[in-house]
């Protein structure tokens, strides 16, 4: 489990010659951390909800890193597909709360919030990566296509974490 172990152990078990864990859990893990660091840039603002939102979404986020790495090594596929399109859906959202908090965020964190928009972006790439491998060896044409409609839906994460990190530099001229 990944709460239970430091992240020199999950990057020594990361690097082992073993299937998990592999990018589907690093994509969770960059999710969680893009959510962390939203999180505290929002603790600074004047909208506490977004830092409670935050903290939720790394939670889930950190759950995924272990059910991914279960999903594979348990060799059911479309688990294997489902879950790392999950994390790819909260991490947008990680992505959007960090668009959202520019307007209200400390001008000292809004760096902060255009690191966790790159790893959010990161988080939902890798993700959708992992996802689409797994959909090649699924022989089910209309779960193919519902699991791919899904992932249409966050076609947008580049250009929207492109924005976050234009208005931050922006804001550092």
């Amino acid at each position: 489990m990944i709460h239970e172990i430091s992240i020199e152990q999950f990057l020594d078990e990361l690097a082992a010659r073993k299937p998990v864990p592999g990018g589907g859990s690093v994509a969770a893990l960059s999710g969680a951390l893009a959510a962390g660091l939203v999180a505290m840039a929002a603790q600074y603002s004047t909208d506490k909800k977004r830092a409670d939102k935050s903290r939720r979404l790394a939670s889930v986020l950190m759950d995924l890193i272990d059910r991914d790495a279960r999903a594979f090594a348990g060799g059911d596929l479309k688990e294997a597909t489902e879950v790392p399109l999950q994390t790819a859906r909260y991490s947008y959202e990680v992505l959007k709360l960090a668009g959202a908090l520019l307007k209200d965020c400390n001008p000292r964190l809004i760096t902060d919030v255009g690191v966790a928009a790159k790893m959010a972006e990161a988080a939902v790439e890798g993700a959708l990566l992992n996802v689409r491998v797994n959909l090649s060896s699924i022989k089910d044409e209309e779960y193919e296509k519902e699991i791919l409609e899904a992932a249409d839906k966050l076609r947008h994460t580049g250009r929207r974490s492109r924005a976050v990190v234009r208005q931050v530099q922006a804001r550092l001229q």
